[in-house]
């Protein structure tokens, strides 16, 4: 489980500009496989009902912490371009988000049923633009 985080900015003074740049290297998802085993199905082995009068109970079928998703890779960008009015300031922001346009998985189903079904995955490419006004 390696994750790793870049941050990194330059300012070109000449022509007032900020470049940004911020890299995320997240791990995967753990990845479970939980599977509900009915009293009935448990009994024989047990020699027993399930204490409590339960009806079922969660098997875990793989070990926890033994396996994990794909690693989830994230470039983000951001442009900002400031003006100076007298003793106003604002900044034009232009952001970049997912500018690699991955797509790895976030959430996984841990159901036995329905296992390893994505139920998130990282947002698609977008951008914004923005203005943030000093006075």
């Amino acid at each position: 489980m390696t994750q790793v985080k870049l941050l990194g900015t330059y300012r070109l003074h000449r022509v007032d500009v900020q470049f940004a740049v911020m890299f995320q290297s997240l791990p995967g998802p753990l990845i479970l496989a939980n599977y509900v085993a009915s009293n009935a199905q448990v009994q024989p082995s047990l020699g027993r009902p399930l204490s409590g009068g339960a009806a079922n109970v969660t098997v875990n079928l793989v070990d926890p912490g033994t396996m994990f998703g794909e690693q989830a890779n994230q470039l983000d960008l951001r442009f900002a371009k400031t003006f100076r009015f007298g003793r106003t300031r604002t900044a034009l922001n232009f952001d970049l988000y997912n500018i690699l346009n991955a797509n790895p998985v976030l959430t996984l189903n841990n159901a036995f049923g329905a296992w390893l079904t994505p139920q998130s995955i990282l947002d698609a490419r977008l951008f914004r633009i923005g203005a943030q006004l000093d006075f």
